[in-house]
């Protein structure tokens, strides 16, 4: 009987047993790391450490081979040379192990007997009914059961799952989200995909509830391109899917075909798919967070009109040069908003077109949140890009009065009252431990600086016409 991708991949995905094979004391090598990781970052389940001369490793007892371990094994880790992987892979099936990852290279990724090691790994692999990631890839963390062999710390769990080619592309993505307070659902390092292919992570993702968006990063596709296509097609509409995929330049695609032997597709094709299957393409790895961070904190906009205020009026100028740059509109308001707005903001402000310049930081917080307001009732305005109120003193780094907590939940409070997403602006490299900007991520609103909150909106438009897509 034929499995669903469900029933393929929940053993990777929620694993409860774990075999590594090629374990080790020696915390400098991988097979350290990966026993190491999961023990201190709160697995649930169990792990089962295989060395053939090795009786006990960090504590843990070992076995000789994995068709020594006492249970079924839902996933095998596997940290051997590259020459003995396709013998452990015949283990693997003999045990019935229901999954593997492959995270040793000198594969295809290399030419030479790499070209047939691989062949055959993948050979016993499918016989067997094992589904594989990798090889030349660097492992997985998911929420699911806390398993992590990916950091040395765990993530707060969340709803952004990111599947990679690149293992050190997965782990710094995911570090970058964790230091801005964004939770975690999966980051699975995939690297030359020489059994499971990206357009099957994909609908495994598409499956689960607890992803609320999906993050690739992606240096060519096998022989898979129609498939991953209309997977991708028919997934934006149910959640979004962000992508970036380097290999630009014929410099690039040399480095993506040595670095997870992928093939090199012409970028306007790629471009063209991404339009086509609703996918969020980003320019760059920074955008690429910027984006998913933006879709996971805001959620998605019903529309790509936006309205920026803000008391610095350099931010108002930049954003709103990119926010056209991008396609977004940013409507110029009629002589009757003009007139409410110029009658509220200070008489030395410039004239409030849209955006609206403040005339200056620190401004009343009242005032500022009243023009937010009158922003988020317009028909043609979805998202409204803000200075943060000065709550808590002008720049926000001191205690907040009763007043202050009443126009801070007024705020946090209008996404939900109005349907539009707030984005605030004036924050860079800023992360999770600054108090304010805790604040405005935990009631919905996701911060930036300058052109990132460009990003941030364009990925949150993008994000909604992908849903309302019903072609």
């Amino acid at each position: 009987m034929t499995r669903t991708i469900k029933e393929q991949l929940d053993p990777m995905y929620r694993p409860e047993s774990v075999a590594i094979i090629g374990a080790t004391n020696d915390l400098r090598r991988w097979g350290g790391w990966v026993v190491d990781r999961p023990k201190r970052t709160g697995f649930t389940g169990r792990l089962y450490p295989v060395h053939p001369r090795e009786t006990e490793i960090q504590g843990l007892k070992a076995y000789p081979t994995v068709g020594e371990v006492p249970e079924d094994v839902d996933i095998a880790i596997i940290v051997v040379r590259a020459v003995l992987v396709p013998q452990i892979m015949e283990e693997c099936v003999a045990k019935g192990v229901k999954s593997a990852i492959v995270i040793s290279a000198g594969f295809e990724e290399t030419g030479g007997d790499g070209l047939d090691l691989q062949r055959r790994t993948v050979e016993i692999a499918r016989a067997g009914g094992v589904r594989f990631a990798g090889p030349n890839c660097q492992g997985i963390y998911t929420a699911a059961t806390n398993f992590n062999v990916m950091w040395p710390t765990t993530p707060v769990a969340g709803g952004i799952s990111i599947v990679s080619q690149s293992g050190s592309f997965a782990a710094g993505l995911g570090t970058q989200l964790i230091a801005r307070g964004v939770g975690v659902r999966s980051c699975l390092s995939i690297g030359n995909q020489a059994d499971l292919s990206m357009a099957e992570y994909l609908e495994y993702l598409a499956q689960d509830e607890e992803t609320s968006a999906i993050c690739l990063y992606v240096e060519g596709f096998r022989d898979e391109g129609r498939r991953f296509f209309e997977t991708a097609r028919a997934v934006t509409r149910d959640k979004p899917v962000l992508m970036f995929k380097p290999g630009r330049t014929a410099a690039g695609a040399r480095a993506t075909s040595s670095h997870t032997a992928s093939l090199a597709i012409e970028d306007r094709l790629i471009d063209a798919m991404c339009r086509q299957a609703g996918i969020i393409r980003a320019e760059g790895s920074e955008d690429l967070l910027t984006m998913a961070d933006a879709i996971a904190t805001g959620g998605p906009s019903s529309g790509s009109g936006v309205a920026i205020i803000n008391g610095a009026g350099a931010q108002c100028v930049i954003i709103a040069d990119a926010c056209d740059a991008m396609g977004l509109t940013v409507p110029e308001f009629d002589d009757d908003m003009r007139g409410r707005i110029q009658e509220i903001i200070p008489a030395h402000a410039p004239p409030a077109r849209n955006p609206v310049d403040l005339g200056g930081p620190g401004p009343d917080p009242g005032m500022h949140l009243d023009v937010i307001e009158m922003m988020a009732s317009r028909d043609d305005i979805h998202m409204v890009v803000t200075g943060p109120l000065s709550v808590g003193g002008p720049w926000g780094d001191g205690d907040m009065s009763n007043r202050d907590e009443e126009l801070f939940e007024r705020l946090a409070s209008l996404p939900e009252r109005s349907g539009k997403q707030i984005v605030i602006s004036g924050f860079r490299g800023a992360t999770a431990d600054n108090p304010l900007l805790k604040h405005y991520r935990e009631a919905g609103m996701p911060a930036f600086f300058g052109e990132e909150c460009a990003q941030a909106v364009y990925a949150m438009a993008k994000a909604g016409d992908g849903l309302r897509r019903n072609d």
